[in-house]
């Protein structure tokens, strides 16, 4: 028997709330009787509704909670994602000259090879110069139409191509808490004031109001404050600010300019003089905000530069900012407390990772939960794991700014510093600058991009192998041809079967079940 009897989460949030239902789900679905929960949250802390975008991986999670998909649409504000565009990043020009699309679905094979060897192929030839996105790949097509990945009738979490979500961070906490405290969650209001420590690791936190709970096992979402993690149990941060200097955010909901306003399926990510600005079109408003350096930006110049991205857009909330805290605890899992969220690692959300992160963690404890429930073994090699896995996203965001061309602020002339680069990143620019990537050049492949997410940024920066590839020699330019007339009809066809993003959310009407406060 798993030595794991009892369950403590400090802290809500999507965090919290999605560890409550995974856990109660994964480790207590055989039980006689349920696996204790308590969920402890302060009633200081209330939901901002940030428009957050999500990794395909979501679909999963939530199916494996049991929600139906519609929930997402009624109680969420949700809409698909079909990956991101990003603005501005090659050299700082227009949107019609400098953009690149990383779209979730990967480039299909064509005659034995990847169709971004055909791509190159042409590219070498001189007979194309489509970016890649457009030439390889069917779902950017969805991009352009405002169109969704699901059509009318693709059942639930399943599409013709792979996508994400855009939706309410706020109302998402709120489905999961409902769902949670349906299935025997025990929700708790406080403010934690003392974190009692035994033999094993944390006995008990006790709340400033007297009360007292104990736990055999400790979860804590208690944000970049790490309650129980960094502060009871010393475990050190590793930062990650040498490599990635954005570390605050501000973000303001905004109210669509008309009830009809075509709704994006992907997310738009614009490069700033500071950082970087997104856009996330949901049901009911659009989520925008803008992520810098504090050292190159201040909070009044962020607010200013939002205001004039927004401008004719009516504000919906005040400003929210929040401080952003880049790398990941020495140890996620320590004794007997996991942290999760931004006590456990945080990657600025570029590439929309942050909800990702939580899944991962939850998972591969779940996977390497022994049945003495803490098995120092265990424990160390999801520690070493998570590191792993923390750097992997971290070098991926980091080729985001360092293949960049802009020079013309302090902040880019930082970002693009070559001498300043994680060792690793500099070995696979190396190799890539030779080849293309491929999934060998991954030596562990913890995180969710593979090649092809790869090959979007370096194609979509500029950034291809200097001497062409050595395939050309051994594929003919007609085979190539017929590849991206292949991708071409493809597309057409997409494009002519998928509904818009409105429309297919106006289907979905009625069939949401409501979302009620408690």
């Amino acid at each position: 028997m798993s030595d794991i009897q009892s369950i403590v989460i400090v802290g809500g949030g999507s965090a919290g709330w999605l560890a409550a239902c995974f856990l109660q789900r994964a480790l207590g679905a055989v039980r006689q009787t349920p696996l204790p929960i308590t969920l402890i949250e302060s009633p200081r802390i209330a939901g901002i509704g940030v428009g957050e975008a999500t990794l395909p991986t979501l679909r999963g999670m939530m199916q494996a909670l049991g929600l139906p998909e519609a929930a997402l649409f009624g109680a969420a504000d949700a809409t698909l994602n079909n990956g991101v565009r990003f603005h501005g990043w090659r050299s700082g020009g227009s949107a019609a000259d400098d953009s690149y699309d990383h779209p979730f679905d990967a480039p299909p094979p064509f005659g034995g090879f990847a169709t971004t060897a055909h791509w190159l192929n042409l590219m070498q030839r001189g007979l194309t110069q489509q970016p890649m996105a457009q030439a390889c790949t069917v779902q950017t097509t969805l991009f352009d139409g405002h169109q969704s990945p699901k059509l009318m009738d693709s059942p639930d979490y399943q599409a013709p191509v792979s996508y994400g979500y855009h939706l309410d961070a706020a109302k998402l906490a709120m489905l999961l808490q409902q769902t949670a405290l349906r299935r025997g969650v025990r929700h708790v209001q406080g403010e934690v004031a003392q974190v009692q420590r035994g033999a094993a690791g944390i006995e008990a936190v006790e709340l400033a109001d007297g009360r007292r709970f104990a736990a055999s096992f400790f979860v804590d979402c208690s944000g970049a404050d790490s309650l129980l993690l960094q502060r009871a149990l010393g475990v050190p941060w590793v930062s990650y600010a040498d490599w990635l200097p954005c570390d605050r955010s501000i973000a303001v909901p905004v109210a669509y300019a008309r009830d009809d306003t075509a709704l994006r399926s992907h997310t738009a990510i614009t490069a700033q003089d500071a950082g970087w600005s997104w856009e996330i079109d949901l049901q009911s408003r659009r989520g925008t905000g803008y992520v810098y350096a504090s050292r190159f930006c201040s909070d009044d110049e962020a607010l200013q530069r939002l205001q004039q991205l927004n401008a004719g857009h009516r504000a919906l909330a005040a400003p929210h900012f929040t401080t952003l805290r880049a790398g990941h605890a020495a140890r996620i899992w320590e004794q007997n407390c996991l942290a999760l969220g931004a006590a456990g690692g945080f990657v600025e959300p570029l590439e929309s990772t942050s909800l990702y992160l939580v899944e991962w963690a939850l998972q591969m404890f779940v996977d390497h939960v022994a049945p003495s429930g803490n098995s120092a073994v265990c424990r160390d090699r999801l520690n070493r794991l998570a590191g792993d896995f923390h750097q992997e996203l971290r070098d991926f965001i980091v080729a985001h700014y360092t293949l960049s061309q802009r020079r013309d602020t302090p902040f880019w002339r930082t970002c693009t510093d070559a001498a300043a680069l994680p060792p690793r990143l500099v070995e696979l620019l190396a190799l890539w600058d030779a080849k293309v990537p491929t999934a060998t050049d991954l030596d562990s492949r913890l995180s969710p991009f593979g090649p092809s997410n790869w090959s979007y940024v370096l194609a979509g920066l500029h950034r291809l192998p200097s001497q062409g590839i050595g395939l050309a020699a051994h594929i003919s330019a007609e085979v190539s041809q017929q590849a991206l007339a292949h991708v071409r009809d493809v597309r057409r066809a997409a494009s002519e079967q998928s509904p818009t993003m409105r429309d297919y959310l106006r289907s979905q009407q009625g069939m949401a079940p409501q979302v009620t406060a408690h």
